[in-house]
């Protein structure tokens, strides 16, 4: 039993040493708090923050004046 104490023991501390092993861990926690808060906003480029690509005012102002004039009513 002493062994299997010692075996454990000693790969403890060989995980716990490994950098690859605290990548791994600082990877899952990333990917955790990503899910729980959103992406942090370092992260989103500060300024450069993509732009809304949904239909802009124009749009919805053009489908308006046609439906007007076809004299359809709104869905």
């Amino acid at each position: 039993m002493i062994w299997l104490r010692l075996l454990e023991v000693w790969a403890t501390t060989r995980l716990l040493s490994s950098p690859a092993f605290h990548r791994a861990v600082q990877n899952a926690y990333r990917r955790f708090h990503r899910l729980r808060h959103g992406t942090p906003m370092e992260e989103m480029g500060g300024t450069n923050i993509d732009r809304n690509q949904g239909p802009s005012f124009f749009k919805h102002f053009i489908d308006e004046i046609k439906e007007q004039l076809r004299n359809t009513p709104r869905r």
